[in-house]
């Protein structure tokens, strides 16, 4: 039997110029359940998915609280995210408050006068006690909006009335309000809404056939689908980009420009094929610490390599079994984690258990010595997926892939105990599918530091790693990063490289190289054609005073790869190849060049 909602939530939009949601929360009081003389009501200090601290509350413009007769209420704010009401004997208290809400991202609330989004984490309080009690979601938009999309279920009562059986599940399903494009499709006896606003028009009839490609690949892997509705919340906009999982949802931000040409569009799937396996990895199988939530505080965990991490590598996975990416697309979205792992310092410096532990505090929070010291779990992860995945693909004879051990941690955990796994589950489960091959891809690049020999993992499927680019023993290199505007200054800089042995330091505004006037364009220029071991002079202004630094220039090392196949691949290796990106061995590898769009960021613009 279900239980009857102790909590109602009702979310006025009626002004959204104003950028403030008006919300009246209203809580039936139960005996042992909160009945002292005070009650607590708090705010998120995060949100599941983006592991850093957000302090929602600081939004909160005004909060006052009523009995059932209306009579007001003390309250009283006792820490950051936190306020007691004296309610005595009251049988029903009620909480008014007003949030603003204008930062648009998947973290957060947003509303303006064309639509608003709702992330719960942002906007419900949560009254102590409460937290398993059915809760009722009320909105009143404004007069001229007409559509609402959510992974929520409808109340029956109206098309702007929801349930949710707890907090938990009332965070977990954000909402887009307004006048947005919903389009709906059926994988596998599920329904599916791709919920589109945009301010332009787009090709949403080839988006939406998209993302069921995505969808009808993404299905098979667990072989079990855990929703009968599932929601795609599009956003639209002229730059950003993001994306956050959620139980029955997603809530995704892309920019038009990464619409166009179609190799930066496929690439913009990513998005989304990384935002649905979540609806497995993550919110189904997820790393024990992950659920319960405490809201109130970071929930650490040293398993976001998995958890983002092999997701990130199954992006890729998803796309080329979709038949989205060809197979020199894949090969080349591979070694972008490569490149990274391979290139920077950070890798060397934080294991992947560690760098996911420490989220909370880095990655989230990037400085000028980030590259040096902080690698990506994402990408970190997603170089372990291909690892793990090749290794067990060779030592089972092509008779067992990653997939498998997915989908045992997901039913030995999440179907058969409804809890989450261990680290110890997880290495456990890829050893009995691999016959205990990947026991070393553990030891050394999950709990270690060893620096991984990648050609030995790709060899497996006939590949190499092959410098993009011939290396050149006659490119300088300083080892820093620039940005040119509105100053040419210096971002980063990387560890043991001729700008830390000559003390140039993020921060500085370069001004000149050998006394010539420079800029972005010129520095890279010069730098690049000076050869290794010459001395060169920058002018630089650092806090404002001049200052001339000598520096000695080393060989420019390669940064990128690219995947390639061996000239003595075995039958054997062919076979891994061919089940691995699904291509024929006979197919030529061709790759293509173009333009990145202005919102993608380069990792490897080192001079």
């Amino acid at each position: 039997m279900e239980r009857a909602p102790l909590v109602t939530y009702r979310v006025s939009m009626e002004e959204p110029w104003t950028h403030c949601f008006q919300v009246r929360m209203t809580v039936k009081r139960v005996e042992g359940l909160g009945t002292g003389e005070k009650m607590a009501f708090l705010m998120p200090v995060w949100t599941p998915g983006s592991y850093t601290i957000r302090d929602f509350s600081r939004n909160v413009l005004s909060i006052h609280a009523s009995d059932e007769s209306g009579k007001p209420l003390q309250v009283e704010q006792d820490s950051k995210s936190r306020w007691l009401v004296s309610a005595g004997g009251s049988r029903e208290v009620s909480v008014n408050y007003r949030v603003y809400a204008f930062l648009l991202s998947t973290n957060t609330s947003y509303i303006d006068g064309d639509h608003a989004i709702i992330n719960g984490a942002s906007l419900f309080l949560y009254a102590d006690g409460y937290q398993d009690s059915a809760a009722i979601v009320e909105l009143v938009p404004h007069e001229s909006w007409k559509a609402v999309t959510t992974g929520l279920q409808s109340a029956g009562t109206g098309g702007w009335t929801f349930t949710s059986p707890n907090y938990d599940v009332l965070v977990d399903s954000p909402f887009e309000v307004g006048n947005q494009h919903v389009h709906s499709f059926q994988v596998g006896g599920a329904e599916y809404q791709v919920s589109i606003f945009a301010q332009k028009e787009i090709d949403e009839a080839t988006f939406t056939r998209d993302i069921k490609r995505i969808v009808e690949s993404t299905v098979p892997v667990y072989a079990d689908l855990p929703f009968k509705r599932y929601a795609f919340l599009v956003d639209f906009v002229a730059e950003g980009y993001g994306g956050l999982e959620h139980l029955n949802s997603t809530h995704c931000i892309g920019s038009y420009f990464a619409l166009e040409p179609p190799e930066e569009y496929r690439s913009f799937l990513t998005l989304f094929s990384h935002e649905f396996f979540h609806a497995w990895n993550v919110k189904r199988m997820r790393p024990i610490a992950l659920g319960p939530f405490d809201y109130s505080a970071e929930n650490y965990t040293r398993s976001l390599w998995v958890a983002e991490g092999l997701t990130s590598y199954y992006e890729n996975q998803i796309l080329r079994r979709a038949g989205i990416f060809s197979v020199s697309e894949f090969l080349d979205q591979m070694a972008d984690p490569i490149n990274y792992v391979k290139s920077l310092p950070s890798s060397r410096v934080q294991t992947p258990e560690e760098s996911s532990f420490d989220a909370w505090i880095r990655f989230y929070k990037p400085d000028e010595n980030t590259p040096n010291v902080s690698p990506s779990y994402y990408r970190q992860g997603a170089v372990l997926g291909m690892m793990l995945d090749l290794q067990t693909r060779m030592s089972t004879g092509g008779s067992k892939s990653l997939d498998d051990a997915m989908r045992m941690v997901y039913s030995e955990t999440y179907l058969r105990e409804g809890r989450g796994y261990t680290d110890e589950e997880f290495m456990q489960a890829c050893g009995r599918v691999s016959g205990g091959s990947t026991d070393e891809v553990f030891r050394k690049y999950v709990h270690g530091r060893e620096e991984a020999d990648f050609d030995a993992y790709l060899r497996y499927a006939g590949m190499q790693l092959t410098p993009k680019t011939p290396p050149s023993t006659n490119d300088g290199f300083l080892g820093i990063r620039v940005k040119g505007a509105p100053a040419l200054t210096v971002q980063t800089r990387l560890t043991g490289s001729p700008a830390e042995q000559s003390d140039i330091s993020a921060g500085d505004e370069i001004i000149a190289t050998d006394g010539l006037r420079t800029d972005a364009q010129k520095l890279a220029f010069y730098i690049a054609n000076r050869r290794p071991g010459t001395e060169v002079e920058l002018t630089v202004s650092r806090g404002g005073v001049l200052r001339v630094i000598s520096a000695r220039l080393a060989s420019k090392p390669v940064f990128e790869y690219r995947i390639t196949k061996t000239d003595s691949a075995t039958d054997a290796e062919r076979q891994t190849f061919g089940s691995w990106t699904l291509g024929s061995w006979d197919d030529p590898l061709v790759y293509k060049e173009h333009r990145a769009s202005p919102v993608t960021v380069r990792a490897f613009d080192y001079i």
